[in-house]
């Protein structure tokens, strides 16, 4: 197994917090994951930016491109970018939104569905190697933990 990189969490750091070693780790840890779902989306010939789209369209099914901004968290012109591909490669389409006619919703096509599937068996199998070994009890406490951080900064 390769040699994991020091971070701060290893070993006490003089005058370094606990709470900005967390930090850190959380940020590595994010960045990690991150990766590791883009490599195993490379062989389905798409991105994370754009699993992301197909995973929270097939989760919470058709949504505003306001909503789905939202869902995934990424800047509207970053999205029309990922719609834009997506939508030529025919995964998804844009519907009129027949409460806003000014708006447009986005579905998957049946393609889409279908690449979504691999999406989210993709991010299942990452899931299930990350935390494979770690009791559910510690899991819990840090779910607490970041719940609580996590009230600290409303959107």
């Amino acid at each position: 197994m390769p040699q994991a990189p020091f971070y701060p969490h290893d070993a006490p750091l003089p005058g370094v917090r606990t709470s900005h070693r967390f930090l850190l780790l959380l940020t590595e840890l994010n960045r990690s994951w991150r990766m590791r779902l883009d490599q195993r989306l490379k062989p389905l010939g798409i991105s994370l930016a754009s699993g992301g789209v197909l995973w929270a369209l097939a989760v919470r099914g058709r949504l505003s491109q306001i909503q789905l901004a939202r869902h995934i968290g990424i800047e509207g012109s970053s999205l029309v970018r990922q719609i834009d591909k997506l939508e030529a490669e025919g995964h998804l389409r844009r519907i009129q939104n027949p409460e806003d006619r000014r708006a447009n919703l986005v579905e998957l096509t049946e393609t889409g569905n279908t690449l979504a599937a691999s999406v989210i068996a993709a991010g299942v199998a990452v899931r299930d190697e990350l935390f494979e070994g770690i009791p559910d009890v510690d899991l819990e406490t840090t779910m607490r933990t970041l719940h609580l951080l996590r009230t600290r900064l409303p959107d």
